[in-house]
């Protein structure tokens, strides 16, 4: 019995050792790859457009990203308001682009909202468009309130509970290990609404940002 103690011991520690390197690999490269946007740049073309009808804001936005990042974001025909329910809060979402380490969405609620952030392998920043949004920090007793034009950075590994009013839109943008986002932005909907339809439209619609950035990576090589 003692043997196999050790056996199985052992093989929990190889395990560990492994997970350990393969996320030391996967923190490496996150930090030296190069980015097609930055947080500075979706921020500031957000903040440009607040405080305007969010469907005329959101339109300007596609229109200038798409100038500024041919190639990268997805086309009309691919864009879709998706449901997401996730931490006890309900939104909508248009994804914009897609990779496994970057994404940027249309964002926002009609209906008042809120509930749990998720913690994440990711930075996230929100730029507000128009709406409040209030979030209530972890370790903290007061909440803050953000207004069109304010920006809301996540950093990864924080938790928040997170509250939209209705009418909230938002730009957000995210950098990280993207798919380890799926876990949180699916739960809800595997566990709880059991929306099957809404957990498809989600993985087609990342799965098309995937397809069209791995376009854009062979075409650099002629392909």
């Amino acid at each position: 019995m003692g043997a196999a103690w050790g056996r199985r011991a052992l093989r929990a520690g190889l395990a560990l050792g492994a997970l350990a390197l393969v996320l030391q690999g996967l923190r490496g490269w996150l930090a030296a790859k190069r980015y097609e946007f930055s947080p500075a740049e979706i921020a500031q073309l957000a903040r440009h457009h607040a405080g305007l009808d969010h469907e005329l804001a959101f339109s300007k936005i596609i229109v200038e990203l798409r100038k500024k990042h041919p190639g990268h974001i997805l086309p009309d025909e691919d864009l879709q308001w998706v449901f997401v329910n996730a931490g006890g809060w309900m939104g909508s979402m248009c994804l914009l682009h897609a990779s496994l380490t970057e994404y940027v969405l249309l964002f926002g609620t009609a209906v008042d909202t809120g509930g749990h952030s998720g913690r994440y392998w990711a930075d996230i920043s929100d730029t507000i468009i128009s709406g409040t949004f209030r979030q209530w920090k972890e370790g903290t007793t007061r909440s803050e309130i953000y207004y069109p034009g304010d920006t809301i950075v996540h950093q990864a590994g924080e938790a928040t509970s997170v509250q939209w009013s209705a009418g909230t839109w938002m730009v957000e943008y995210g950098r990280g290990f993207i798919p380890s986002t799926l876990a949180f932005a699916l739960a809800d909907t595997l566990f709880s609404t059991q929306d099957f339809v809404t957990l498809f439209y989600t993985l087609r619609v990342y799965a098309k940002g995937l397809l069209l950035e791995a376009n854009a990576f062979f075409s650099t090589f002629g392909c």
